[in-house]
């Protein structure tokens, strides 16, 4: 019974552990056997299987019963030292989630023994690299039987390598995991002639170089397929190789959107409603908007993607987004976690522009009395009138440089007197 003693070495010595045994076996009956009866001591002492679900990064062993969904092949490599190793994984799986399984050396040399399908009793000790996983201390088949739903297994991991063009590239975003550590994660949208897929890495120095409507081929990755749509996860052996010949990608007419799909579909705006704030479940406050493009089909923007400037004429992406049915029956794309939506710019014209900076719905505009145009630039001011050098896409400027042009008092006058209904004024309202 060394294989479970090994949960409880630390409080327990050996022929205590084989006494408890032997008093739980005839405590029934001797309806139990060793096997069973060491389980139910290392119960006793708090140090019971989990569900794969439970395990988290903790200095604590941990024991849990898993199906083999998937084994890589062993590879061999040499340490520090000089001397060789060996190293394998296994993806295990239940009812509640799956988890990668290292073994080394000697156990990931007989990794090829064990067959999807098969059910193994593991120890082993949880690190947390890009994800939790499971380093083995002792392995062992067992006759348990686990159940695992065609839904579930479903959202396993596999690995997979694609050929995909990349479609959007996001800057890369930093976080403070629960364990209190800093990290560093980068996504992507990835599109072949089958679709888009989300594309997920720790080290955003994997996609340095890499530039949006690229085609790569992306090798080492995991793949993770759900309702939700289809994910790449890159690992420690991943990598992305540009492609000479191009991966073709195609959008989805608006009128074959269907729900419970997800699609990626480009189109004109034809009208939209502003952002609404509300709150969350979680008590935040967030944004939600939206707009109808030709087909017609209705767009849900959500998050701070919703405070976006759009406009009516513009036409727009949306890459990776799922599509279901509203309140009223009809069906409707949400641009949410995992999808993407960006304006297509129209043809530039560089242009000087006279106007004041005003504040409009969709963000800081330049007006010169008669068009309005969206600029992005944070260094000019409200109420102040510029000259501005840019370039010039449908309504949206581009500012290259800004001259600010001093208030001459006599023109206000002139435009104040232009706007002036002597009707309205005092003297002219008769009662």
């Amino acid at each position: 019974m060394r294989f479970h003693y090994a949960l409880v070495d630390d409080i327990l010595k050996q022929e205590d552990f084989d006494r408890r045994i032997e008093e739980k076996i005839t405590s029934h009956g001797g309806a139990i056997d060793e096997t069973a009866a060491a389980l139910l001591v290392v119960e006793d002492l708090g140090r019971s299987h989990q569900k794969i679900q439970a395990i988290t990064n903790s200095p604590s062993l941990v024991s849990f019963f898993g199906k083999v969904i998937q084994v890589t092949d062993p590879k061999e490599f040499t340490r520090e030292d000089g001397s060789s190793g060996c190293v394998a994984r296994v993806e295990l799986a239940d009812s509640t989630g799956s988890i990668p399984l290292v073994l080394w050396d000697e156990m990931a040399a007989g990794v090829r023994e064990l067959e999807a399908g098969t059910v193994i009793e593991v120890i082993g000790r949880p690190k947390k690299g890009r994800m939790t996983e499971v380093h083995a201390l002792a392995v062992r088949e067992t006759s348990v039987e686990i159940t695992i739903s065609e839904e579930k297994s479903r959202s396993f991991i596999s690995s997979a390598d694609i050929d995909a063009r990349i479609l959007v590239i996001d800057l890369p975003r930093t976080f403070t995991r629960r364990d209190g550590v800093e990290a560093t994660i980068q996504e992507a949208i990835i599109g072949d002639p089958s679709g888009c897929a989300r594309f997920v890495t720790w080290d955003p120095a994997l996609l340095e170089g890499i530039s949006e409507g690229a085609s790569v081929r992306i090798t080492g990755a995991k793949r993770r397929s759900s309702d939700e749509g289809i994910e790449y996860i890159a690992q420690d052996e991943t990598r992305i190789l540009l492609l000479d010949d191009p991966i073709q990608f195609s959008f989805s007419p608006a009128p074959e959107v269907r729900e419970r799909g997800i699609y990626s579909v480009r189109g004109t705006i034809t009208s939209l409603h502003p952002p609404r704030q509300f709150t969350t479940r979680r008590g935040e406050p967030s944004w939600v908007r939206n707009l109808f493009i030709e087909g017609p089909l209705r767009i849900v923007i959500w998050g701070d993607r919703a405070r976006e400037p759009f406009f009516c004429g513009e036409t727009i992406e949306i890459y990776n987004a799922g599509a279901r049915l509203n309140r009223f029956g009809d069906v409707e794309l949400s641009v949410g976690f995992g999808s993407a939506i960006r304006v297509v710019p129209d043809e530039t014209e560089e242009r000087v522009i006279e106007g004041v900076i005003i504040l409009t719905s969709e963000g800081m505009a330049l007006s010169d009395g008669k068009n309005l145009f969206l600029i992005e630039s944070s260094d000019l001011l409200l109420a102040t009138r510029y000259r501005i050098s840019g370039r010039v896409s449908g309504r949206r400027l581009v500012v290259d440089s800004a001259e600010q042009i001093p208030v001459d008092p006599g023109f206000l006058r002139e435009r104040a007197a232009a706007l002036t209904d002597p009707s309205l004024s005092p003297s002219g309202v008769r009662h």
